[in-house]
């Protein structure tokens, strides 16, 4: 039901706000694929959704709400995200993460990036002591409509009486298309 209602906002939101700025990316490595959508709501502001499936450890979906702000070749973004995990041999909690993302523009179709998030118990539920999601990439930019990229991610689950969880943690590559 959740992915459902995740698909179909997400699917409203993309429809809606066709005149600003959005993106779809894919990324991958052995046991984790991840696709996504970002999409500028307003100046300054920008909503995500991404779905990820974990071969061992079960399906994540998160949505997203950051404000940003592009300075120079410096962009930055502040904001929160709501997570959910369904676990495939543990319980299923659910996070609501606060953070954000800073990139640099370091050659002309170069980009560095990283994000991290963060969720204390008092943001999470079942019985989850915290969750943290942290991200860093080198993207090229292979044509203005198009970004392949290299990273390296960790999302790891905190839980107070069961061994903790980690979603996924290592190296993946990617593609991103803006329109």
């Amino acid at each position: 039901m959740f992915k459902r209602s995740l698909l179909a906002a997400s699917l409203f939101a993309v429809s809606s706000t066709a005149a600003l700025a959005s993106s779809i990316k894919f990324d991958l490595n052995n046991d984790v694929f991840e696709t996504g959508f970002a999409t500028q709501i307003a100046p300054g502001a920008e909503m995500s959704a991404n779905y990820m499936y974990s071969r061992p450890e079960g399906d994540l979906a998160d949505f997203g709400i950051k404000a940003t702000h592009q300075q120079d070749i410096h962009k930055f973004a502040i904001g929160a995200k709501f997570t959910k995990l369904w676990a495939n041999h543990r319980e299923n909690p659910h996070a609501f993460a606060i953070g954000g993302d800073y990139s640099i523009a370091v050659a002309q179709n170069l980009k560095i990036s990283g994000s991290a998030y963060y969720a204390p118990s008092v943001l999470t539920s079942s019985e989850l002591n915290r969750y943290y999601d942290l991200d860093a990439k080198i993207a090229y930019s292979i044509m203005p409509q198009a970004d392949v990229y290299l990273g390296y991610r960790a999302i790891q689950f905190r839980y107070a009486n069961q061994p903790d969880l980690d979603f996924t943690k290592g190296l993946y590559i990617g593609a991103a298309f803006n329109f």
